[in-house]
This record gives C-alpha cells, sequence and structure tokens, in this order.
C-alpha cells in the first residue's frame, strides 16, 4: 500500500473538489430521486414527471405536496444539478434531461440505496 506524503498537488485538490460537488448536489433526497428517476427516461421529461415520481416516493401525493414539490425543483434542486452538469434544465420549457456526464454519480446512488 502505497501512502501519500504530499496532498497539495493540483491534481489532488481538483479530486477533492469534484468529489465534495458530487457529494454536495447528491445531498438532498430530491435531487437523488431526481437522477435516479431522469437516468431511466429517453430525452426530455417534463418537471411535473419528476414532481410526480418524488411525491409517490415520498408517499404523500397530494396537490398540495406536489405543488411544493415543483416549487422546490423550480427554484433549489434543477438549477444546482444544472449548474453541477448533471442535467440540462430548460425552464422556459419546464423539461430536463439527465446529462451523459451524470453517469458518473450513478454508482453513488446506489450505494447511497444499501
Amino acid at each position: 500500500m502505497t501512502i501519500k506524503t504530499d496532498d497539495n498537488t493540483a491534481g489532488d485538490i481538483d479530486a477533492e473538489q469534484t468529489v465534495s460537488a458530487l457529494f454536495k448536489l447528491l445531498s438532498h433526497h430530491r435531487r437523488r430521486i431526481a437522477v435516479q428517476y431522469l437516468a431511466t427516461q429517453a430525452g426530455t421529461t417534463s418537471v411535473s414527471d419528476v414532481a410526480d415520481q418524488i411525491a409517490l416516493l415520498e408517499g404523500e401525493h397530494t396537490h398540495d405536496r406536489y405543488e411544493r414539490i415543483c416549487t422546490s425543483l423550480i427554484h433549489i434542486h434543477l438549477p444546482m444539478l444544472a449548474d453541477g452538469g448533471a442535467i440540462e434544465y430548460d425552464s422556459d420549457q419546464e423539461v430536463v434531461e439527465l446529462r451523459d456526464q451524470a453517469a458518473d454519480m450513478l454508482p453513488y446512488l446506489k450505494l447511497a440505496d444499501t
């Protein structure tokens, strides 16, 4: 086993920042559900479909709950996932699509399920 003695190289910092950014993106259960759901969809998916899926998985599929989920997706979770490069988010059309780069996230999501 090799032991690193110099953790200050640029490669180490970039890798640490990447892992930290990934964990931040996956830190909220609604973002994890959204990514998992989008991974099962081909092409673009409506924000309302993502909100429906979250409401079902949270176990409370009322109209009020659905509206609160839509609001949190539109104002917090989807922009954060888009900024992190995981999804393409068209706020005008209210559609999202998982980016190819997000495939790297899926193994972490599987670990989180266990």
